[in-house]
């Protein structure tokens, strides 16, 4: 045991050695339990960290053989995590087979999920502590746990893919495994409870540029309402304004749409009356976003309103 130890120092110096002449290693990732001893200075709150395997992509026909979820506290005015307080990570039978092109991607076969149902009481028992639920892409894993586990759609979610400045940090993608490589370590990706726990360990890193801790900024960003904003009967020849200004054409309801942060209405309203009605009255459609119904199927509170 001596000379293991010697050695994995004798490695770890050669690392440093070789880092601080521009190299770069990861190093195998060991998920931690506790993520900070000092004691807390405010109540902490609890989050859970969510993935899911499923046996496709598309939300009417595929199902969920996989589902992990990390429930973790932290300090929701600095980011900082302190425990990790559970682990959960079950299989179940979709009932369909699992395409191979599926299996190719998580390696979750037929056999593996064969008479296997997820647990419905500890599901809802584990969600009913958080006060969040983060995924890495919500909008995947949202649409699917709602549809199978349904009081899911009562929590507010977030999104560490979408709703993180990753490339304005300097780390180019928003992709899991690439950040965890940034961040100096490598993992097993694709199954569920392991992909949470490498996010948390992500989240837990200092941005690059703001220096700000990732989980903090998540929050921020989670906190923030939006109005879907809807042009109704807007001028036919006003659609290369609208698209210019990053809103985007509805053909099922003929309409252009575009999100914007609440406090930012004013002035979208002011830009529309000028740049698409040509200063007569108008009405838009607001469509009121929030963590509890971002990234779902399901809408938000809905008003028309006339300017």
């Amino acid at each position: 045991m001596n000379a293991l130890n010697q050695s994995k120092q004798e490695i770890e110096a050669l690392l440093a050695q070789l880092t601080s002449i521009d190299y770069r290693f990861t190093r195998p990732f060991t998920s931690r339990e506790n993520y900070s001893n000092e004691q807390p200075t405010e109540k902490l709150l609890k989050a859970i960290i969510l993935d899911t395997e499923t046996t496709g992509v598309d939300h009417a026909k595929d199902r969920i053989i996989e589902l992990g979820m990390v429930l973790f506290e932290y300090s929701p005015t600095t980011g900082q995590v302190y425990r990790v307080l559970e682990t959960f990570n079950e299989l179940e039978d979709p009932g369909m087979p699992i395409p191979p092109e599926s299996t190719k991607v998580h390696g979750i076969t037929d056999d593996m999920v064969q008479g296997k149902r997820i647990n419905e009481d500890k599901v809802k028992a584990l969600i009913a502590e958080a006060s969040l639920i983060i995924a890495h892409n919500a909008k995947f894993d949202r649409i699917f746990v709602e549809e199978r586990f349904p009081y899911f759609a009562d929590k507010a979610w977030s999104c560490s893919f979408a709703q993180m400045p990753w490339t304005e940090e300097g780390l180019g993608t928003s992709k899991l495994e690439f950040l965890a490589y940034r961040y100096g370590f490598h993992y097993d990706a694709h199954r569920a409870s392991n992909d949470c726990h490498a996010l948390l360990e992500v989240l837990q890193q200092d941005l690059p540029e703001s220096g700000v801790k990732a989980l903090l900024r998540l929050l921020e960003n989670a906190r923030t309402k939006d109005y879907k904003v809807s042009a109704l009967n807007s001028p036919f020849e006003s659609k290369d304004v609208l698209k210019a200004r990053g809103y985007r054409w509805d053909a099922e309801r003929k309409l252009w749409s575009t999100y914007i942060a609440m406090q930012l209405l004013d002035q979208e309203v002011e830009w529309i009356r000028g740049a698409v009605y040509n200063q007569r009255s108008f009405k838009l459609e607001l469509e009121k976003i929030d963590a509890f119904n971002r990234f779902s199927v399901r809408q938000g509170p809905i008003q028309v309103s006339e300017y």
